[in-house]
């Protein structure tokens, strides 16, 4: 008789654990929604910020990116679902009007009079052409050293009892962020060239200042039209004196100008990434900022025939 009992009871027993298993899942994710319900909205307009606060407080708040990819954040428009997704938040981090002038028009139209705005203005300190401050200071990793302590502060005043827990995770980003740099000071000063011949806008003059490099941009160019001779002449001339082996270019954009020049001195075409938007590897997984910088050293390197 007990015998003939014992398949009941292993079905039983099964159907019990699959009941219990059921249930402890649906648990959890009941309990993780409403955690993700609950938690603090903070909005970043840039990648890089996006990317900082992850690394520092994504444990604790909900972190969002206002900038999709391979778009420029000085003519950015915001859609209608970052504006609901505003009203909710209780913060809003950027550079300053430099990089993002459309965040005072933005501003004036939320109804959220609570929204916090954390901008790192103060920071730009080199001069553009426009005699405007440059605003691509995330390509300065010290600079960045400033920002992540800005952050800790501000994330740890508005949920002070994971300060710790907070401090704790920017410290290792911090070291994350002394580690890349000390990787970039070791290459960068061994490289036979000195000039970075860009096709793209200026973005990286704090990273040519930080390394002692020199940058020329291509920028103010019409990109619909073709270089006018003199000009050609003019970079080949440069090109040629200074013995220049590679042209970079922004990478998500074509290399149109550093293509025809290519084709005229046989140099390389090298992408760089100015960081401030997300970008993606081919199996469409999205990169962090500090690999995107790894890429961008690994290119130098090659471009610039660091040893």
């Amino acid at each position: 008789m007990a015998t003939r009992n014992k398949p009941i009871k292993k079905v039983c027993w099964f159907f019990f654990s699959l009941l219990f298993g059921l249930t402890l899942f649906f648990l959890i994710n009941l309990l993780y929604s409403w955690d993700k319900k609950n938690k603090i909205t903070i909005v970043t307009s840039i990648y890089p910020l996006y990317d900082f606060c992850q690394a520092i407080a994504s444990n604790f708040f909900e972190i969002k990116l206002l900038l999709p990819s391979g778009v420029s954040p000085h003519h950015w428009q915001p859609r209608f679902s970052d504006l609901i997704q505003l009203e909710k938040a209780s913060a809003l981090i950027y550079i300053g009007p430099n990089l993002e002038p459309w965040i005072a028009d933005l501003v004036k139209t939320l109804k959220n009079k609570n929204l916090k705005l954390i901008s790192f203005e103060d920071l730009c300190f080199l001069v553009e052409e426009n005699n405007q401050f440059d605003p691509h200071i995330w390509l300065d990793f010290q600079l960045d050293l400033e920002i992540i302590n800005r952050l800790t502060q501000f994330f740890s005043k508005l949920a002070p009892e994971v300060s710790k827990e907070i401090e704790l995770k920017a410290s290792q980003y911090k070291e994350k962020l002394r580690e890349i740099d000390f990787f970039y000071q070791k290459t960068l000063s061994e490289c036979r060239q000195r000039t970075i011949i860009i096709d793209g806008h200026e973005a990286f003059n704090y990273l040519a200042r930080r390394y002692e490099l020199k940058v020329v941009s291509l920028h103010g160019l019409n990109p619909e039209a073709d270089l006018r001779s003199s000009q050609v002449r003019k970079l080949i001339e440069l090109i040629e004196k200074e013995k220049i082996k590679a042209i970079f270019y922004e990478a998500g954009r074509k290399p149109r100008l550093a293509t025809m020049l290519k084709d005229k001195i046989g140099a390389k075409v090298l992408p760089l990434y100015p960081g401030h938007s997300p970008a993606y590897d081919n199996l469409k997984k999205r990169k962090s900022f500090l690999e995107l910088m790894m890429e961008n050293l690994k290119n130098l390197k090659e471009g610039l025939e660091c040893e």
